[in-house]
């Protein structure tokens, strides 16, 4: 039976109060989520959460991993944070040294969503992003709904529309850990991922070119271990694939060997960029006393190519004034 819970939380921010909602599906699946940064704070599955989150909503507003939150109102680097739109160049906020990195300085993840729409399998939250702000053109109204399928899966559905010319390329920032929230290494997990190019980096940047996986550790396409491949990789894996498979095919298996959970990733963007993560000396605490450090999880974010707006590589994140853009994404999980 799905049910519906919604708790305050008495914290505050942009005068309006934070919340929780649970949406509870079959087979003891459940998904927490919150109207801060329309973010996933936990999702349980056979009664494990596999989401890494902060130990409060507060310190999302505050720190830099962006655990299970909205992106917007662009996920990924625009290099030198500017782009040319109707032969004007657009200046955009730097968030990532010289660069526009996740919506900039205050993206969408720390801001307060209003709660548009509830129902015991869905929730949607609205955020309406004034024209400016971040240096982007146009007023934006993005939904963003959380809903429950069948089984243990959930679709993120990304409505949008803007007043004017501009760019959107929203996605979402899950880390994932199939053994459950702070219970071992992400890197012993086994990507399955159907990309058969990706983009290189170059000085942590985006290269603006795309090169075949074969015969490289970034072939996924027969399934590998995520941290036997990132220490083949000077910096790890953080990168952009550009994805084969689209919205009936999984673009994506993550399978844990112990527990044999799987989860697939569904989605309609052209990219798939993979990070196992890899804070450094960074440690952050979690949710259930877990300190995140090291390879605790691994983030999919669908979305365009990093930088695509001055490379050209792949579709392009132009949204017309007016222009109405639906974009989805499903994670299924099962158990073998």
């Amino acid at each position: 039976m799905k049910e519906l819970d919604v708790r305050g939380t008495g914290l505050y921010a942009d005068g309006q109060e934070i919340l929780l909602h649970t949406l509870c599906g079959e087979d003891g699946f459940s998904l927490t989520v919150t109207n801060l940064g329309a973010a996933a704070v936990a999702m349980t599955v056979d009664g494990c959460d596999v989401l890494l989150g902060f130990e409060t909503l507060s310190a999302q507003l505050e720190k830099g991993p962006m655990f299970g939150a909205t992106l917007g109102r662009y996920a990924g680097r625009i290099c030198g944070a500017h782009y040319w739109q109707n032969g004007r160049e657009i200046q955009l906020s730097r968030s990532h040294g010289g660069d526009h990195a996740h919506g900039g300085c205050r993206g969408f993840d720390k801001r307060v969503f209003q709660t548009k729409h509830l129902e015991a399998d869905c929730v949607c939250y609205r955020y309406v992003s004034p024209s400016g702000e971040e240096g982007y053109p146009g007023t934006l109204t993005l939904d963003v709904t959380y809903r429950l399928l069948e089984g243990s899966a959930v679709r993120i559905e990304y409505d949008m529309v803007s007043d004017a010319d501009t760019i959107a390329g929203i996605s979402n920032h899950m880390y994932f850990n199939l053994s459950g929230n702070g219970r071992g290494d992400a890197g012993e997990q086994y990507l399955k991922l159907l990309a058969n190019q990706y983009q290189p980096c170059c000085g942590g940047k985006p290269s603006g070119k795309l090169a075949d996986v074969v015969n490289t550790p970034m072939d996924f396409t027969a399934g590998a271990s995520l941290g036997a491949r990132a220490a083949q990789l000077d910096g790890g894996l953080d990168h952009d694939f550009v994805l084969e498979a689209r919205n009936d095919e999984a673009a994506a298996v993550l399978t844990e060997p112990r527990s044999g959970r799987s989860m697939s990733v569904y989605t309609d963007m052209p990219c798939m960029h993979v990070y196992l993560a890899d804070f450094g000396d960074m440690r952050y605490p979690g949710k259930d006393g877990a300190v995140y450090t090291g390879r605790c999880g691994v983030c999919f974010e669908p979305m365009y190519l990093s930088d695509c707006l001055h490379s050209g590589l792949g579709e392009m994140p132009y949204l017309k004034a007016g222009e109405k853009r639906h974009g989805e994404t499903t994670l299924r999980f099962a158990r073998s």
